[in-house]
């Protein structure tokens, strides 16, 4: 069995013009597309891709952590505070901490506010804090939705 492609090589190298019917299929790579996109349909094309990557970028920007100030404002008695622990879970996930900070001071040096910065998406997460003091130990629990603001005031009472 001879191939169309030989028989069309043949047939040209002993000078006969093949007809419509006699044509056969061109080689990948051999110059001549299958489907060539006007400029127009090109440009919509390249336009339908940019929207659809910017929609799937859009679609993903609330899971992309931000930087966000946070103030850790100490009670009346924060003289008193020689330290206090912080974690950071996500509501509604696993119970595994995605955060946490610990600080320490000088007994009778704790500033009424402590300044941190956390890396964290938006969503709500739940904080776990104990607060040691001289003379005793403090847990609290607070809730927080991380959204558009950038700074955050958690009281420490």
């Amino acid at each position: 069995m001879t191939s169309p492609l030989l028989l069309a090589t043949l047939r040209r190298m002993q000078g006969h013009t093949p007809t419509n019917e006699e044509t056969p299929p061109q080689a990948e790579g051999s110059g001549t597309t299958l489907f060539s996109p006007s400029p127009r349909r090109r440009r919509l094309l390249s336009l339908l891709l940019l929207a659809g990557g910017g929609a799937a970028l859009l679609s993903m920007a609330p899971h992309w952590p931000k930087e966000r100030s946070v103030d850790f404002r100490l009670d009346e008695e924060h003289a008193s505070v020689v330290g206090f622990d912080v974690t950071w879970t996500r509501v509604g996930a696993e119970a595994d901490a995605v955060g946490g900070s610990s600080f320490r001071f000088d007994p009778g040096r704790a500033p009424k506010i402590v300044h941190t910065t956390v890396h964290l998406p938006d969503g709500s997460y739940a904080l776990d804090i104990r607060v040691d003091r001289a003379d005793r130990s403090d847990s609290i629990q607070r809730t927080l939705t991380l959204g558009d603001t950038e700074k955050i005031t958690v009281p420490l009472r």
